[in-house]
């Protein structure tokens, strides 16, 4: 064969060994560990094989084959040291495969050599090889260092199991803004996952690793970006930056996702104020999560309002009284555990009685302003009463002995030990009263897990751990439902729904538990029937139901309700008999305000109605001119099994 044949064909080798090295370095460290120690194992056991062989042909006896086997263990010990006795393989001259086998044994020791020289020092060399040209599908970008995006991070690359391998074909970044130090400290704690940490400073910036992990057009449908900021003060900063980034570098909608994890109002506010600009519309999925109400959220599915002992429905699912709560302690969790209990707690009563909760600080005169002006419409499903006691002093319990027929006491101080003191203070004060005892959550910040009983009469919430996980951050197994929901009425693709319409999707996914409960049916038989209720009594309590919940929704969002004067007077301002279907919904409810006509009691819902198809007529919308209000919640009703049913299929 002509020697110019052979030169290309030698360096084509030689490139795909050295490329072959650097796919094994960027496959991970379990992947180079297994690699390592295969390699090794056929170095070693080759080359002592060879070696000890060859010496054997020149002697005999016991003493010299001893002599063979240490020069041979000897002689394999150099070849990690690319250096060993080459000239034996002159004695298999005569077979060529002898040869490759004797090489191919000394390539593997090559190949431990140079993977040892790589993590030592070309660890930078390596990760930046990773990031641009790794084989992973999925890139998950973490900015933040502290052990709960480590904890994060870790979960996403083994998908919430810490003792299984990682997955191959996800890639976690961690950008964080530290000294060389403590990138190298970093860098050592997420190496059994395969993590990288990387430094924000001034020549390397958010968009320059963007840039560097290639998230751009040319990339549109092969990689999966996840992109997640951990709660600081930059967050709403950072997600901006990214979001323009991808607008300028036209980024498939379907493959970037934004989470900015917040436990700030205000970071809250100002990332949906640019998200829902209308003059720039970015490609990307926005996921907006607030660390407080993910612990919340524990309590309520855990404990969820409609399994409370005391609370009794009747066949129609009617509930004898009125769902009652305490609040104790009215901080940022005593806040958002009041109205995750608002949205859980509607329920159609005997009385035509609203929900209950009393809320007891002993700072309420400051926070209770506030509150009532962040939402102003709680009193439409809500009956709030504002305490001021201080219960760490009230050893009589009188703030206790004022409210009956209690179902859900929080315990939200400031103190674990306070809140852990006050709810056993609770439960022996039921017990000496011979009371049946209500649902006690107990707010206990920074420990570790719990483990949950279901005979205890205390439920402790507030882990963090138990939060950060791929299931609950980026999976988000509680929007499955949420997104059957969205797709059964033909809505947008999930991933192209504002956060709010999201909220709303998981909002009436939440319920659908509770409309089990009214309706007296399991998943199962709802299912195979296909609807709730074959009596329209039934039908009807569900959907008022349905209205309750729907009222408390965008009340706890800080919505407030539009009259029908105020609605027909937005009409004649904004549209006329010229009216588009956009200046029609306009008049019915307005996102940036936060208003809705359907913020309605349920008997003055046909009233709403009829004003607003007169208002579809004049616009000349025939679709709109059939809009019922109470229809839709019977519809809602109606579609539940198909909710189930689509969703057990996406499963």
């Amino acid at each position: 064969m002509s020697i110019f044949i052979l030169w290309p064909l030698t360096i084509i080798l030689f490139l795909v060994f050295t490329l072959g090295i650097l796919f094994i370095m960027t496959r991970g460290r379990r992947f180079v560990r297994i690699t390592c120690s295969i390699s090794f194992c056929i170095a070693t056991i080759g080359g002592f094989l060879f070696y000890s062989h060859s010496y054997l042909l020149h002697g005999d006896g016991f003493l010299y084959t001893l002599y063979a086997a240490l020069r041979g263990i000897f002689t394999t010990g150099r070849m990690f040291f690319i250096n060993a006795d080459y000239v034996v393989i002159e004695q298999f001259t005569e077979n060529i495969w002898l040869h490759i086998l004797f090489w191919l044994c000394h390539l593997s020791a090559l190949i431990v050599i140079q993977a040892t020289l790589f993590s030592l020092f070309a660890r930078k060399l390596i990760q930046s090889f990773r990031i641009r040209f790794g084989l992973h599908r999925e890139v998950y970008i973490i900015k933040g260092s502290d052990k709960y995006a480590i904890m994060l991070g870790e979960n996403i690359a083994t998908n919430d199991k810490p003792d299984k391998r990682p997955i191959a074909n996800r890639l976690v970044v961690f950008l964080i803004e530290a000294e060389d130090d403590d990138i190298k400290k970093m860098n050592d704690r997420i190496s059994h996952f395969g993590g990288i940490a990387k430094a924000l400073d001034r020549k390397d910036t958010l968009q320059y690793y963007l840039k560097k992990a290639r998230l751009g057009a040319r990339l549109q449908g092969r990689k999966k970006y996840n992109i997640i900021f951990m709660p600081n003060t930059s967050v709403p900063d950072d997600v901006y930056l990214v979001a323009e980034y991808a607008r300028k570098n036209n980024v498939n909608k379907e493959a970037l996702d934004i989470f900015a994890l917040t436990t700030s109002e205000w970071d809250k506010e100002r990332m949906e104020s640019f998200i829902k600009e209308e003059k720039r519309k970015y490609p990307c999925v926005f996921h907006i999560i607030n660390e407080v109400d993910l612990l919340i959220r524990q309590m309520t599915e855990t404990h969820p309002p409609f399994k409370c002992a005391g609370l009794k429905f009747n066949e129609f699912g009617v509930a004898e009284r009125n769902f009652n709560i305490i609040i104790l302690g009215f901080g940022t969790m005593g806040q958002q555990a009041l109205l995750r209990l608002i949205m859980n707690g509607q329920f159609v009563t005997r009385d035509g009685s609203r929900m209950h909760a009393t809320v007891v600080d002993r700072e309420i005169e400051h926070l209770e302003e506030h509150f009532r002006h962040s939402y102003p419409s709680l009193g439409l499903c809500c009956e709030i009463e504002f305490k001021d006691y201080d219960v760490r002093g009230k050893v009589s319990f009188e703030w206790l002995k004022r409210c009956n027929d209690l179902d859900y006491i929080v315990v939200a101080l400031n103190s674990n030990e306070e809140n852990k003191k006050i709810a056993l203070d609770i439960r022996r004060h039921y017990k000496r009263k011979g009371l049946a005892l209500p649902v006690i959550a107990v707010s206990e910040k920074g420990e570790g897990p719990h483990i949950v009983k279901h005979d205890n009469k205390i439920f402790t919430f507030g882990c963090q751990e138990e939060i950060y996980k791929e299931s609950i951050i980026i999976d988000e197994e509680t929007s499955r439902m949420a997104k059957t929901v969205n797709s059964v009425y033909g809505g947008q693709p999930w991933h192209e729904l504002d956060w709010f319409l999201q909220e709303s999707n998981r909002a009436s996914a939440d319920f659908i538990p509770a409309m089990l409960k009214l309706a007296n049916l399991t998943e199962e038989k709802a299912e195979s029937e296909g609807r709730l209720a074959h009596d329209d009594d039934h039908i009807e309590v569900l959907a008022q139901t349905e209205q309750l919940r729907w009222v408390a929704f965008h009340a706890v969002m800080g919505y407030s309700p539009i009259s029908i004067e105020e609605m027909r007077r937005r009409f004649e301002t904004y549209g006329g008999e010229k009216n588009s279907r956009n200046h029609l919904d306009y008049c019915r409810r307005d996102t940036e305000l936060r208003l809705h006509v359907c913020l309605s009691p349920w008997d003055k819902l046909d009233s709403v109605s009829e004003a607003y198809r007169e208002l579809a007529r004049q616009a000349g919308d025939e679709k709109e001119q059939n809009r019922d209000f109470k229809k839709n919640d019977r519809d809602i009703i109606k579609n539940i099994p198909k909710f189930l049913r689509k969703t057990k299929n996406r499963g």
